[in-house]
């Protein structure tokens, strides 16, 4: 169940990173004009694209989940606090969810102390 828990949220949230940063990456206009709004700079558009879109595949890996998830976290909490500088409540829920998820198959993903003691 674990285990299928893991692969489930590795490829929803991968999927979901990964068209997320690709509309940045490939400059969709309403990507352009909400960084615009938000007075950050043309080429911060593309760093946030890199960021998820890197962050979506490093999930499909094994050896890099858990450096996407620390990397995608830090960008959702950085988009809530974007939202709300911007008066935008109504858009705060997403990247909180987003987060939660990414907490969520953290602690999925943990190990059990208990069991590599019975182990050794």
């Amino acid at each position: 169940m674990k285990r299928m828990m893991n692969i489930a949220l590795c490829v929803m949230l991968g999927v979901f990173f990964i068209a997320a940063g690709g509309a940045k990456l490939m400059g969709s206009p309403s990507q352009v004009e909400h960084f615009a709004q938000w007075g950050y700079p043309l080429w911060f558009v593309y760093v946030t694209g890199f960021i998820e879109v890197g962050g979506g595949v490093s999930l499909f890996i094994p050896k890099t989940q858990r450096y996407g998830i620390v990397v995608l976290s830090i960008t959702m909490v950085g988009a809530a606090l974007t939202h709300l500088k911007a008066g935008e409540i109504g858009a705060v829920p997403v990247p909180l969810v987003l987060l939660g998820l990414l907490l969520v198959l953290a602690w999925v993903m943990r190990k059990d102390p208990g069991k590599n003691a019975a182990n050794q």
